[in-house]
């Protein structure tokens, strides 16, 4: 019965000043709603950002290879690094830092012909372990390529789901043969018939060229080699933990350094083209530095409004300075009083937080179905969410009913009797 009693009474003062407090609470709701939908479009522009990254892979770094630091007598200072097998397993033996990394050779824009379906494709030569080091997401049906694969050089493929697309339509691409067309520096292209044992599922949500799978043609790199002798000028390398990726890094450049002799410490000779470790790292920054950002911004449009809401229930305790006075004098305990007043502050607040979220789910429902320019994210209305701005609510609600909660029981009865003021 008693908190019964103290509801009801909170609720008829609070129709008694709706008028005062009307203009604040609609600075918590307008603020709740804001700061819901604003989360709501950075969590989603956020998750976003980050599949694109998991499309290809989190923990890897796709290594260009450039001219190694010669004298310009010696003519292989102009040449490009181009690394072998022999390169890699000398990275393998000496790389402590190295969990796994494999050479990457493209050969750009081939010809792939199946019956009358014609398509341009990227040749990648890559070692079997490859998708230990990157995403590579397979069709049901599909499989990978495997050490009998490089043992026997068999002319088998793995290819990117455009191409797929371009060749075999909607008929089944798994066990079919396709022909293969490199033209090289010299007149005589190279021509062979491979057979298509898997297709890369399509998830990627960006087209960087030099990771995306769209259009690759996966094969096994002692095969590239037939297809384009000069080897590669692209590896592949996942550190044993992202805080030695330097570390890795330096160790690959010194394997390097020996054969081609320059200098190990050059951080020019092999350089990092496609950093997944270090694009998660940014987006880390900037997401976490949005969301104190928009923290602050919704804090400070829930402070005014808060502010607001106690000055008015605070005018309401002092024009009931004589009523609180006489409950005092018959008996009425200071925690009535207080969860009273409290009550009243907090059921303002409470009350425009969830018409603030109830706004703000509306606000992001209606946002998700208007047609986004391309790089902008639809919102994502989650739990993680509504958390910044229900914390914020909270601090707002204690802070705005404490204060004239905390006055009106330290009210003295003999004072509030004759008319005194808080």
């Amino acid at each position: 019965m008693f908190l019964f009693h103290v509801l009801r009474e909170a609720l008829e003062s609070i129709a008694r000043e709706f008028r005062r407090i009307a203009p604040m609470a609609a600075g918590i709701v307008w603020g709740v709603a804001s700061v819901f939908l604003l989360t709501a479009i950075g969590n989603g522009f956020e998750r976003t950002q980050r599949q694109v990254i998991e499309a290809f892979g989190s923990d890897f770094l796709l290594l260009r290879t450039n001219k190694p630091t010669h004298s310009r007598s010696d003519p292989n200072a102009l040449r490009r690094i181009m690394v072998d097998e022999e390169d890699i397993a000398r990275i393998r033996a000496q790389g402590t830092a190295i969990d796994r990394i494999s050479p990457k050779g493209y050969q750009w824009r081939a010809q792939g012909v199946r019956g009358r379906n014609t398509t341009w494709l990227n040749p990648v030569g890559v070692d079997p372990n490859y998708p230990e080091i990157c995403n590579v997401p397979l069709e049901p049906g599909s499989r990978w390529l495997d050490a009998k694969d490089v043992e026997s050089e068999v002319p088998v493929m793995v290819i990117g789901p455009k191409a797929r697309q371009d060749l075999f339509g909607d008929d089944p691409a798994i066990g079919e043969k396709i022909k293969l067309t490199v033209r090289g520096s010299d007149e005589s292209p190279y021509v062979r018939e491979f057979t298509v044992i898997g297709v890369i599922r399509d998830v990627e949500l960006s087209d960087d060229f030099y990771v995306s799978n769209k259009r690759a043609g996966f094969v096994t790199y002692p095969v590239f080699e037939r297809i384009c002798e000069k080897g590669a000028g692209f590896m592949v390398m996942k550190p044993k933990g992202r805080e030695r990726k330097e570390e890795a890094l330096a160790q690959v450049r010194a394997g390097l350094a020996e054969r081609y002799h320059f200098d190990a410490d050059d951080e020019n000779t092999v350089l990092p083209y496609f950093d997944a470790i270090g694009r998660g790292e940014r987006i880390d920054r900037v997401f976490g530095g949005i969301k104190l950002f928009l923290g602050a911004v919704g804090l400070l449009i829930l402070l005014l409004g808060a502010v607001g809401v106690a000055n008015v229930v605070l005018m309401s305790v002092t024009a009931r300075t004589f009523e609180f006075g006489l409950r005092r004098a018959v008996g009425c305990r200071r925690h009535w009083i207080f969860v009273q007043v409290f009550l009243e502050a907090g059921l303002v607040c409470g009350l425009s937080g969830v018409v603030g979220f109830l706004l703000g789910l509306g606000s992001v429902e209606l946002v998700s179905m208007l047609p986004l320019p391309r790089g902008f994210a639809k919102p994502i209305a989650d739990v993680g969410a509504a958390t910044l701005p229900a914390v914020l609510l909270l601090a707002v609600t204690i802070g705005a009913a404490f204060w004239p909660a905390l006055r009106a029981v330290r009210l003295d009865p003999v004072e509030a009797l004759r008319g005194g003021h808080l």
